[in-house]
């Protein structure tokens, strides 16, 4: 995560759940560690809607993901924010304890395993912008190279 305004660089965890082949829930957190000007602790909850996906629909109920296409989407959310080391500023909205509405727009590409992932931000309530990337790693296509243990009936 990096704060533009401010300067500031933290690290997240998210998670997506799949609603719909163009809706995904995404909890996460992040955390701006205290050598930052701003100390700081975010968890929110956003709603990705695919613009373009790497998804196409086979048949009902059946999908085929193309991991190296691109996804585009749109994301909208609102966070909790706990400002640590909180002073008075020039922005008298921002108190310690915070809920923050954003949108933004992202994009996902890679493997069936690994996908990176980047996006761009706006917090409404305090006019700032800011950039999330990372990498989204997908287990369940994890294949494991293991034997099948089965007894054999004769």
């Amino acid at each position: 995560m990096y704060n533009f305004p401010l300067n500031t660089i933290g690290v997240g965890i998210r998670s997506q759940i799949p609603i719909t082949n163009r809706i995904t829930l995404t909890p996460d957190v992040k955390y701006a560690p205290q050598f930052n000007d701003i100390h700081e602790l975010y968890a929110g909850l956003n709603v990705h809607f695919l613009l373009i996906t790497s998804t196409k629909n086979i048949s009902y109920q059946r999908s085929k993901v193309e991991p190296q296409k691109p996804n585009l989407y749109i994301t909208a959310g609102a966070e909790y924010n706990q400002w640590f080391n909180h002073i008075n500023s020039i922005n008298s909205q921002a108190k310690e304890k915070n809920i923050l509405p954003k949108i933004g727009l992202g994009t996902s590409f890679g493997s069936h395993i690994t996908r990176f992932f980047a996006e761009i931000k706006y917090n409404i309530l305090w006019d700032e912008a800011y950039a999330e990337a990372g990498l989204l790693i997908y287990p369940g296509f994890i294949k494991l190279k293991k034997k099948n243990s089965c007894p054999v009936i004769h």
